[in-house]
């Protein structure tokens, strides 16, 4: 009976170590290696879901600064057409600030500095009463209200018009023209811009013609 019991007792015991053996195992199992890696798993994909919402986040800005470019652009060529200057060198500012790699705002930008110097450069001119004097072909269209063989007569004309304002210009004779000392009004790049701006020297009645030289 005795050793019956004590057979119970020792497999009871063994039974118990090994229970305790397994549960030990299942726990470092569990908290050494499954728990970490469903911690590392959770990790990744928590990782994963954060760099797309960043690179969607990326790529709704982009596409709402290549927009407001683009808006601003657009705006800018008009003011560019009409010749505001101005308005139009602020919205190219603020385009190529917002997309510095875009070369276009950056070109536009430097015609439109160009073209606000040359108007600094004419209203100083205007204003110190200077006359400009044009001595070799430049290419550039003229439009001109006086012609004369006297140069002190040419100007001495185009001292009056300068203190009434106009930005004047003296084309000198040269080897082809050798006489007359032209005075102009004003200067384009193009024939038609020249034969347009016409019509606003209409007060000097029927000799405004246009000169390319």
């Amino acid at each position: 009976m005795d050793n019956s019991s004590n057979g119970s007792k020792r497999t009871a015991i063994v039974i118990g170590i090994v229970v305790i053996f397994l549960v030990g195992a299942l726990a470092v199992w569990y908290w050494g290696i499954y728990q970490p890696e469903q911690e590392a798993i959770e990790k990744a994909r928590l990782e994963q879901i954060a760099k797309q919402e960043a690179e969607q986040k990326r790529k709704d800005e982009a596409a709402r600064r290549k927009t407001q470019y683009d808006q601003l652009i657009i705006n800018a060529d008009t003011e560019f057409n009409q010749e505001n200057w101005a308005v139009a060198q602020s919205l190219y500012s603020d385009a190529a600030a917002l997309l510095p790699n875009q070369q276009y705002a950056q070109d536009q930008l430097t015609l439109v500095n160009a073209k606000l110097d040359e108007i600094a450069a004419r209203e100083a001119r205007i204003a110190s009463g200077e006359i400009e004097t044009i001595s070799s072909p430049t290419g550039r269209f003229y439009v001109i209200v006086s012609s004369s063989i006297d140069g002190d007569l040419a100007m001495d004309y185009a001292r009056k018009l300068t203190e009434e304002g106009s930005d004047v210009k003296i084309i000198q004779p040269d080897d082809i023209n050798k006489l007359f000392h032209r005075v102009s009004v004003g200067d384009y790049e193009t024939w038609d811009q020249a034969v347009a701006a016409t019509s606003s020297f209409s007060s000097f009645g029927e000799e405004v013609w246009v000169l390319k030289y």
